[in-house]
């Protein structure tokens, strides 16, 4: 019976941090999409991707990201909420979680995701530390 009194500990302990990372929280993000430029590009466009990446690498690669669908015309607010490991699409190891934060926001002309492309509208913001709060601003016609 101690035996596996020991191992219940053991395994409690290995268990947990899994458990925990699952519903991490990233960041919380608000987009918005200013100047006159950024807002007539937008016209039209009903899907935003926002990418979390590794502040700290070079690498062009993110380790996650969200798909919002847009019921009108992107302007001013148009999202507000969390990122976490579970609303996310991560592209590669959860426990991995980068510790510093870079956040992009872009609103996707032809709704496929992938890298930007002519006629998408971008913003981003850098050196997010985990769990902290974010505004991103969508002011860039690719």
């Amino acid at each position: 019976m101690r035996l596996f009194s020991c191992l219940g500990v053991v395994l409690g302990l290995t268990v947990s941090p899994l458990v925990q990372a699952a519903g991490q929280k990233l960041a919380s993000v608000e987009v918005t999409v200013e100047g006159d430029s950024a807002l007539a590009a937008a016209a039209g466009i009903r899907t935003l991707y926002i990418s979390v990446f590794d502040s700290e690498s070079k690498m062009p690669r993110p380790y996650g990201s969200i798909q919002v669908k847009l019921q009108a015309d992107a302007k001013g607010s148009i999202y507000k909420g969390d990122l976490t490991l579970d609303n996310i699409q991560v592209m590669g190891d959860k426990a991995s979680v980068p510790k510093k934060l870079r956040l992009k926001a872009r609103l996707d002309k032809n709704g496929a995701g992938g890298m930007d492309q002519p006629g998408d509208v971008v913003g981003s913001v850098d050196d997010v530390n985990v769990g902290d709060t974010a505004k991103i601003v969508i002011n860039k016609k690719i």
